[in-house]
């Protein structure tokens, strides 16, 4: 992706700084000084050119609902009508839109699925019975920058986690913003 350009580029360069940002706002939260950070950090968040979020907003149409007949029509005839009515006035949209693609206006973009907790339902209460919950991706954010400030890994995991499961983390999560994976600073923080 480094020299691509056009949407799908926006897009990943929108994700990166989505994740970038998250991990600066974890050294903020952390109280971790300015000049303490690694100098490919002071410099992004140093550049407002580089924090520009992409966009491409396209509207479809006004949809109009059905109209209410209430004397020969129940309220929820009404609704089932009106859905039925916007389902079939989103998915035509959507359907040009991807038209767009195929025909070689727009480009294709991949979505990768956001990082997310296990869930409340029961497909959720069934996961967390087979493994421990999912981190809130937040807490991935203090793991990251944390790993970005030097501090060890068995002080980054606590008690509560697995200290090669916070490194694989905090990579994973480094590697999502571009920036490199191994810290060769020495540790200059110390967490509270």
């Amino acid at each position: 992706m480094k020299n691509a350009r056009g949407q799908a580029a926006a897009a990943e360069n929108n994700r990166r700084r989505e994740v970038r940002l998250g991990i600066i706002q974890a050294f903020f939260r952390l109280g971790i000084p300015y000049s303490e950070w690694p100098d490919f950090v002071k410099v992004y968040y140093a550049d407002p050119h580089q924090q520009n979020q992409y966009c491409q907003n396209m509207s479809p149409l006004p949809f109009q609902a059905p109209d209410f007949d209430r004397l020969n029509q129940s309220p929820a005839e009404w609704k089932k009508a009106a859905d039925k009515a916007w389902a079939l006035h989103r998915n035509r949209f959507l359907e040009e839109c991807q038209n767009w693609v195929k025909m070689g206006v727009d480009e294709e973009i991949v979505w990768k699925e956001r990082p997310r907790g296990p869930g409340s339902g029961e497909i959720g209460r069934r996961r967390k019975r087979r493994r421990a919950d999912n981190t809130a991706i937040d807490q991935r954010f203090v793991w990251a920058a944390q790993y970005l400030a030097g501090v060890p890994l068995k002080q980054i995991a606590g008690e509560h986690a697995d200290p090669s499961t916070v490194g694989r983390i905090a990579r994973q999560i480094l590697r999502s913003a571009g920036w490199p994976t191994r810290s060769r600073r020495k540790p200059v923080f110390e967490r509270p």
